[in-house]
């Protein structure tokens, strides 16, 4: 098994030190020296690590006579399972969200979409599958004026009328009532230059990106792909037995 590089390692440990509040929002960081001597690396090592908090929007860092490297508030916890959209659980918790559509109108989805609907038992419907267009949005949702989620949304041919909606905006009251299943897949990434420029997010920052898929029995309606700044939301998922 692969060891794990040392500046991930020493990002974990500061991590759990500021996720088991060890360290809270506005305690300044030992100095990088201090770092380096406590966990015995070179001081390149320990600026890696503190990249990674940075870019995950854990702590920031600040020049001149006071400043340092701070520990900033961790972001809101939202369940990634729940009910209500993501984005509509962050207004619940006094968030101001404001949702901006950048595109719809009818596409040649990509394969994995057409794959996603134009299995066999609806390949009369899509006709060849690929080629047929399918109705697309593309949209940002931005929390306190700050670009929060991506999100692009396909619908299957004759089902629009449903689900031709943001699944993040959803609330419990509002949401598609034929739907039987919610499938989401979380992978963590890195931004393309597309999602950098919409998210305002830098070069190689992490991501959390959700592939969304919305069944009736066992036939996909609808299909998103949702990109989450990490600095923005944690994402959590909830098992009740």
């Amino acid at each position: 098994m692969a060891t794990k590089p040392a500046y991930l390692r020493i990002a974990e440990t500061l991590r759990t030190r500021i996720e088991s509040h060890e360290l809270k929002p506005g305690d300044k960081l030992p100095p990088e020296r201090e770092l380096v001597d406590q966990f015995n690396v070179a001081r390149m090592t320990v600026r890696h690590a503190l990249d990674v908090l940075q870019l995950e929007g854990i702590i920031e860092r600040k020049r001149g006579r006071a400043g340092g490297t701070f520990v900033r508030a961790l972001p809101p916890v939202v369940d990634l399972n729940g009910a209500t959209g993501l984005a509509a659980q962050l207004e619940e918790k006094g968030v101001d969200i404001v949702s901006k559509l950048l595109f719809s109108g009818r596409i040649t989805p990509p394969r994995v979409v057409a794959a996603a609907f134009g299995d066999a038992e609806t390949d009369a419907e899509l006709g060849d599958g690929a080629s047929d267009k399918v109705y697309a949005e593309e949209r940002v949702h931005y929390a306190d004026g700050a670009p929060a989620f991506s999100e692009t949304l396909y619908v299957r041919p004759g089902y629009e009328e449903g689900y031709a909606v943001s699944s993040l905006t959803l609330t419990a009251d509002r949401r598609p009532e034929a739907a039987t299943l919610r499938e989401d897949v979380v992978t963590p990434g890195v931004a393309t230059d597309v999602e950098r420029g919409r998210l305002q997010m830098a070069a190689n920052a992490p991501l959390q990106r959700v592939t969304r898929k919305l069944y009736e029995g066992s036939l996909v309606v609808a299909y998103a792909t949702i990109v989450v700044r990490p600095d923005v939301a944690q994402l959590r998922t909830v098992t009740r037995f």
